[in-house]
């Protein structure tokens, strides 16, 4: 029977693009169209998910988490999170906890730990920490998810959303970047596992460096030399 079962991951990743995909179309308003399927201009939670599994399972195996249990976390921390919300409660973790089943169901990821991947995703929520999360597996998500806020991906992606929010010019993206790096100082400074501190530092200087550059290149030089 088991080889009637539909791979866990296949599963996850279609329900994902179930969801995302028109979300991201309603965001946008607008979408392109690739052989008569529409498609978003920038499918942000795919792209931000895609990321976190990533780190998720480099993570695992670094910390000798559940590989299944973070990795299936990964997937669905964000798969009932809505781009732009306007409900003033943020539901998205239980909404996501209670979607887990229903996703599940018929594949081949095992009964027993989906416990504890509700229990990831449950407490995923929030950019600082004021204990360290337990068990391993959950503390790898939180971290995992945080991590991917941070770097070369998070530029792109904040890059591809950020107009979709508001109108955008470069002096906007720069004061935002620069409010952010105060924000992600303390990402870093609330990071659960050793692996995910080291990288987190690392990821944070670079960010230092880029938004710094950025305020260079931008600056007006002449000022100064204006009488």
């Amino acid at each position: 029977m088991s080889g009637t079962l539909k791979p866990w991951r296949v599963a996850c990743e279609a329900d994902l693009r179930l969801h995302s995909e028109p979300d991201s179309i309603r965001f946008w308003r607008v979408y392109h169209d690739v052989n008569g399927d529409p498609r978003a201009l920038f499918n942000y939670r795919f792209e931000h998910t895609l990321g976190v599994v990533k780190l998720a399972r480099w993570l695992a195996s670094r910390e000798g988490a559940d590989l299944e249990i973070v990795e299936c976390a990964a997937w669905l921390h964000d798969c009932r999170k809505l781009l732009n919300a306007h409900s003033k409660v943020d539901t998205h973790a239980r909404d996501a906890a209670e979607a887990v089943d229903g996703i599940l169901d018929g594949t081949d990821f095992p009964a027993a730990k989906r416990a504890g991947v509700k229990q990831a995703i449950l407490h995923h929520v929030g950019l600082k920490l004021s204990h360290r999360l337990e068990p391993i597996e959950t503390a790898c998500l939180w971290d995992a998810d945080k991590l991917s806020k941070i770097g070369a991906a998070s530029l792109v992606h904040f890059s591809c959303i950020s107009s979709g929010f508001e109108p955008v010019d470069t002096a906007h993206i720069l004061a935002r970047g620069e409010h952010w790096i105060k924000l992600a100082q303390g990402i870093v400074d609330s990071l659960n596992t050793a692996t995910a501190k080291e990288e987190g530092a690392r990821r944070f200087r670079f960010l230092q460096r880029h938004y710094a550059q950025l305020q260079r290149e931008w600056s007006d030089p002449m000022k100064e030399s204006l009488p």
